[in-house]
């Protein structure tokens, strides 16, 4: 499904040579062909990079379109708080988790930490968080339903008093454990991944309608092949092509209807960004909003959690069931 020319690979190859920590974006004109330089998704647009087109959705559009987006406004009006039987309760909630590493369950903590008692928020949202930093928590044990990470996951429930049938939107952020960061291989490898986590999510949790996924920031110098960039900017390409299967109606990846079996993937607040400011938003992602290149500190992380309760609050899909009636 995703090509690429020897050309490009030797072009990428040559590019990597020397990591690229202030990229001016603006120096790069992103209709050409081919953009070697790593440039959010979101700037990236209808420009290419090793020959794929940008932005968040199909298309270089960083918003949902056509039924996929009409999906998506049915799925979040229809968010409503349940018992942990799963059934409609005016005494229920709605259930909001986390899911994966450590940077993930981090942006988590402060969310919650935002959303509980604050007038402008959905007063009967539940937030927890699934993360685990101990390296139990990345793709390859997700999609495993019989990894030890899913006994985690259940003893989280039973110390929430929640349920699986209670859980009805997940925040995914992790990444798999490959050492392979070759291009394509490795986002198509994320994306078939992230395919089949959904796949045990909708077998796991009987309610779950959505999950969102934000990519991943930046990172600087990191030790792992798999939290080394650019592997942390092609989870970001994987999570767009796997929001694409759905899109495309690709099999193993139907979300609605009675033979659905997952629930729907759509972005959040899109993390991956360099040095310098986002044309589209502003946002930019330094070494020093990190305490050690991976992990935000705590000004990063009131940075990227105040911008993905923002999106929650203004997105006008998931405003439905995260802001106050």
């Amino acid at each position: 499904m995703k090509t690429i020319s020897i050309l490009a690979i030797v072009l990428f190859a040559l590019s990597c040579s020397k990591e690229n920590t202030s990229t001016n974006i603006n120096s790069f004109n992103t209709t050409n062909a081919v953009v070697q330089a790593s440039v959010p998704l979101n700037d990236l647009g209808t420009g290419t990079y090793q020959g794929e087109t940008g932005g968040l959705y199909p298309n270089g559009s960083n918003q949902p379109s056509g039924q996929y987006a009409t999906d998506l406004m049915t799925v979040c009006t229809n968010i409503v708080p349940i018992d942990t039987f799963g059934n409609p309760s005016s005494v229920g909630k709605i259930l909001f988790a986390s899911i994966g590493g450590s940077t993930g369950g981090h942006n988590m903590k402060m969310l919650r930490s935002k959303t509980i008692g604050n007038p402008a928020t959905n007063p009967d949202l539940k937030l927890i968080s699934f993360n685990n930093g101990t390296g139990e928590a990345s793709l390859n044990s997700i999609m495993n339903p019989k990894s030890d990470y899913w006994d985690h996951i259940t003893q989280v429930l039973a110390g929430t008093k929640s349920s699986y049938r209670q859980v009805q939107i997940l925040y995914l952020e992790t990444d798999d454990s490959s050492k392979n960061i070759s291009w394509p291989f490795r986002p198509t490898l994320i994306k078939d991944h992230l395919d089949s986590c959904l796949r045990v999510f909708k077998k796991k949790f009987k309610n779950i309608k959505l999950v969102y996924v934000l990519g991943r920031t930046r990172t600087f110098g990191a030790k792992a092949m798999w939290n080394r960039e650019p592997s942390p900017y092609y989870f970001g390409w994987g999570c767009k092509w796997a929001i694409e299967d759905q899109m495309n109606g690709t099999p193993g990846t139907k979300y609605k209807g009675v033979h659905a079996v997952a629930p729907m993937i759509t972005w959040g607040f899109y993390q991956w960004a360099d040095s310098l400011p986002r044309k589209t938003d502003n946002f930019y992602w330094r070494y020093s909003e990190t305490a050690d290149g991976l992990h935000a500190n705590f000004e990063g992380q009131d940075t990227l959690s105040s911008r993905f309760q923002n999106f929650l609050l203004t997105d006008p899909y998931a405003k439905n069931w995260y802001a106050a009636p």
